[in-house]
């Protein structure tokens, strides 16, 4: 099933929000809430029926279960990139969210300088492997604007790699804190572990770049 677009909330005014998220995933409740921001914006859904297909940013072996990541990232971001076209923000400031994997793809996303000028990763898997290093050396577009969020229990996950996401997190806010290209960064933390209120975790990482665009 190819990535799928949905425009939820459509506005001449105000950034453009590309959320990364799931395929036949409720999307309406998070539309409304944000629209509560009264901050006019447009919000994208993008949605992936592979999350470890469309969602990696490169090629990396299973770390759960039996299924690896494809590393099909940069196909992913270049069909965002081709919605450019039709998403009718011209020359306003665009920015790309999501959780979980699709947090870590937006960070990278961001780093290509695809045309973005601010990203939130919640919950995102800063664990992933190779990250570290990317992430050491990856630079933001000038003036940009980074929302990291992560859950307090999410570091206390029995699967080792899993487990190494509270240090990466924190090592992301640093670099993050250190890029001159940044204009504005800042790390949330949650009660709850990973699958603890997902929505309300994007609604608040959105809504952060809504008023910092």
């Amino acid at each position: 099933m190819p990535l799928q677009f949905t425009i939820l909330t459509k506005s001449e005014d105000g950034p453009c929000l590309y959320w990364c998220t799931g395929a036949g995933e409720s999307l309406q409740a998070v539309a409304d809430t944000l629209r509560r921001e009264e901050c006019p914006h447009t919000l994208i859904a993008c949605q992936s029926a592979d999350w470890n297909r469309d969602y990696s940013p490169w090629p990396a072996p299973p770390v759960f279960g039996k299924q690896g990541f494809a590393g099909q990232g940069e196909q992913t971001l270049a069909k965002i990139r081709a919605f450019f076209t039709q998403d009718g923000a011209a020359e306003r400031p665009r920015a790309i969210g999501g959780y979980s994997l699709a947090g870590l793809f937006s960070l990278w996303a961001l780093s290509q300088d695809a045309g973005f000028a601010g990203a939130a990763s919640c919950s995102g898997s800063l664990w992933y492997p190779g990250w570290a290093e990317y992430a050491a050396q990856a630079r933001y577009p000038q003036g940009s604007c980074v929302y990291l969020s992560l859950g307090e229990r999410e570091e206390r996950a029995r699967n080792a790699a899993l487990a190494r996401v509270g240090d990466a997190t924190r090592a992301q806010y640093a670099a993050l804190l250190a890029d001159a290209g940044i204009e504005d960064t800042t790390l949330v933390w949650h009660p709850g572990g990973h699958f603890d209120q997902p929505d309300a975790r994007m609604i608040a990482g959105l809504a952060w770049l809504l008023k910092k665009l």
